[in-house]
């Protein structure tokens, strides 16, 4: 090998390594971050979370709790609108800190279920129902630090 195949090899390396770090260290990040939060926080991973007090959201809620926009009262059998929001501020969705999914119910009952792709997506979605009998609708959401968190919503069918 001459001196010249030497460099260009040296120079490619480098830069496979360089590339390598540029990858891999923002996942390495988003771990520890992700590790930290776990530890830092163990309760919330191990229960759904909910409001205490859904009028007067505080600290993690603010960014977490579900909030269902709806009417209050629908006709049975009717189709009406249903808005799904994560955070009464919403939610962030970037690579380390950002929500999964969101599944809607009525009662126990599943209805749907929006996934999520950080940078790309907002923690919002709207859609159409039909009930006919009165229920709770619980949205249910999962942030990839903070766990479970629900909200919930009476709808009285008339």
């Amino acid at each position: 090998m001459n001196t010249n195949s030497h460099r260009r090899e040296f120079m490619a390396r480098g830069l496979l390594a360089t590339a390598g770090l540029l990858v891999l260290n923002p996942l390495k990040n988003a771990f520890a971050e992700n590790y930290a939060a776990s530890k830092a926080e163990p309760d919330l991973l191990a229960r759904i979370n909910r409001a205490k007090d859904p009028g007067t959201l505080r600290g993690l809620e603010v960014g977490h709790a579900p909030q269902i926009k709806s009417p209050d009262a629908v006709k049975a059998g009717e189709p009406f609108e249903v808005e799904v929001a994560v955070g009464q501020k919403l939610h962030e969705m970037i690579p380390t800190h950002y929500i999964d999914w969101i599944d809607l119910y009525a009662g126990e009952i599943f209805l749907t279920k929006m996934v999520l792709t950080p940078n790309l997506t907002q923690p919002v979605f709207k859609t159409m129902l039909v009930l006919r009998e009165s229920a709770a609708l619980r949205a249910v959401e999962h942030c990839n630090i903070h766990g479970l968190w629900e909200g919930t919503k009476r709808i009285e069918v008339v």
